[in-house]
């Protein structure tokens, strides 16, 4: 399990913060005197590669936002605001039509790509169709797909005809959940973008340009002149690569670095919060950390049984003395329905191991001599046998916060009478697909601690709907059931926010009852900076939605 190891390393990480403090100081101000106009970000993923449609989840939007430019974006107080278009499409301005089958967009003048040449509509036609173009492998086509045709009538109007009304679509095509705008004129002489000179020097339309990709490294930009919203004020950055979170941390903490963006070890939030000269941030974004129930297994499929092992969990103490205050646990719905998201029906599962008990009584489960439950139980091909509730958790291995949960979990099932033995796999096996043999979309658990975003819209088809289950999406879960699949229809064909709301409070309610996952807080990005970088927020698109307003005081 390595418990022990990783309280050792974070033990050590802040024995050796306390030697290095008294150095810190003098290595980081002859650090930052060398390189007044160059911001140096560390950050553990490194990209495969700089074309956001080859990419995945954050690493693709920090791209896109810092190398292109999108039609629409979030801002830091979650609202959808233009980018290159003036604003957002909706039914009130005209935006949208009344039958939800044509959005047109008015893109801002003068735009123009990193290369001077002008970006008009026509290359946004371009983009929905090399997106959909099955050459190109991209990462995904959802939302894309839905576009019957693209069409330019002039360089600065854009008008999408849908195959069917999409209220999604606004944050997956041309935002920074889906893919960015791409140049026709570098593009169109390929018959695919898959391995060509673009996908390492791209030409693109947002505030910075590449100059140098040093794999393995770094990735070195500089501010891009024709960028349509006024060049940046800082004229360089470079993006370092570390191999892990304590090589990103003493980065930042001698100076060697500016920002460490994203962390990807929430233990570390508690050690940056007590650097002198740094400001952390920990921002809400559209994911969640959960316990998902696979809802077809015989031990899990009653939704009684999976709300009572909920119950059995201190979910609040479980995170904070895991997370060091990272991850708060309180109204972990907002991670999954954001703005729809209603804290009266989706509430918090209360710590009742009384209450969760009674239900396991409820269901006909009872406690043998050893105080573990068990109970007749008919599987699948209708054969029945005396079973014990004897539960597998699968978790990744190598992340220190995902043993503290599972052994503390495993713990408080004892509790009510359920056996929970722990499962580790490496990352890559973990979230392998059904053809690899991966054991969360194969459906071989009970239980699978398992974070992840559904985006930036409250449309969760892809957790939910019975047409998503695994090998044909993401519904880990398994849930099947009739009035979800109706609610998730009804909420993707209405642009109306208010009506969206109002379908989407039902679907949480049948998801408070059902209990397919147990959420046990909203997912936050954590960047971590110098106090002289000035002007840096975060959005739901991440932490580089406004570059060109931030400034270093060196």
């Amino acid at each position: 399990m390595k418990r022990l190891a990783g309280a050792e390393v974070f033990l050590s990480g802040v024995m050796c913060a306390a030697v290095l403090a008294a150095c810190s100081r003098t290595t980081a101000t002859y650090v930052h005197n060398q390189r007044k106009d160059t911001l140096i970000i560390v950050q553990q993923h490194e990209p495969m590669s700089l074309n956001p449609a080859l990419e995945n989840g954050n690493v693709s939007m920090e791209l896109g936002l810092l190398l292109f430019q999108y039609l629409v974006k979030f801002n830091d107080r979650g609202r959808l605001i233009g980018d290159a278009a003036i604003t957002v499409p909706t039914l009130a301005n005209g935006g949208i039509s009344r039958d939800g089958l044509t959005v047109t967009y008015y893109l801002r003048p003068h735009l123009r790509f990193s290369d001077g040449v002008p970006l008009t509509a026509r290359d946004c036609v371009y983009s929905v169709n090399v997106i959909n173009d099955p050459h190109n492998n991209v990462q995904s086509r959802y939302g894309y797909d839905d576009i019957a045709r693209a069409e330019a009538p002039n360089d600065r109007t854009l008008v999408l005809h849908l195959r069917r009304p999409f209220a999604p679509l606004l944050t997956l095509v041309f935002a920074p959940q889906g893919f960015p705008i791409f140049p026709q004129h570098v593009l169109a002489k390929y018959p695919n973008f898959n391995s060509i000179p673009f996908d390492e020097q791209p030409v693109g339309s947002g505030p910075y340009r590449v100059t140098q990709w040093l794999r393995g490294d770094q990735l070195r930009l500089e501010r891009n002149p024709y960028y349509g919203s006024g060049e940046a004020k800082i004229p360089y950055i470079t993006i370092r690569f570390a191999a892990d979170s304590s090589t990103a941390v003493n980065e930042l903490r001698t100076g060697e670095a500016d920002m460490l963006y994203n962390d990807q070890s929430p233990s570390d939030f508690e050690l940056l919060g007590r650097m002198p000269t740094i400001i952390t941030t920990s921002t809400p974004v559209s994911g969640v950390g959960s316990i998902i129930f696979n809802t077809q297994d015989p031990l899990t499929s009653d939704p009684r049984v999976r709300r009572a092992l909920s119950m059995a969990i201190d979910i609040r103490s479980l995170i904070a003395k895991t997370y060091r205050g990272a991850f708060p646990s309180s109204t972990a719905g907002r991670g999954l329905f954001i703005w729809a998201y209603d804290p009266r029906v989706y509430t918090d599962v209360p710590y009742d191991p009384a209450g969760a008990n009674r239900l396991l009584d409820q269901t006909g489960w009872r406690r043998g001599p050893d105080g573990i439950r068990h109970k007749i139980v008919v599987d699948t091909n209708g054969r029945r046998s005396d079973s014990f509730l004897d539960l597998l958790f699968i978790i990744q291995s190598n992340t220190p916060g995902d043993a503290i949960i599972g052994n503390q979990v495993a713990a408080y099932e004892r509790t009510v009478g359920a056996n929970v033995t722990l499962k580790q796999f490496e990352v890559t096996q973990f979230v392998a697909p059904v053809n690899l043999g991966g054991p969360v979309y194969g459906g071989k658990f009970q239980m699978a601690l398992y974070p992840f975003t559904n985006g930036d819209d409250p449309d969760t088809t892809d957790q939910f709907a019975c047409k998503n289950v695994p090998p044909n999406g993401y519904n880990k879960s398994r849930i099947c059931d009739p009035r979800i699949d109706i609610l998730l229809a009804q909420g993707r064909t209405t642009f109306d926010p208010a009506k969206r709301k109002a379908i989407y409070t039902q679907l949480q309610r049948i998801l408070r009852t059902e209990m397919p996952l147990m959420l046990m807080y909203q997912m936050r990005q954590i960047n971590a900076y110098t106090n002289q970088l000035h002007g840096q927020t975060t959005s739901l698109s991440g932490a580089f939605w406004n570059t060109t307003n931030w400034s270093l005081a060196y």
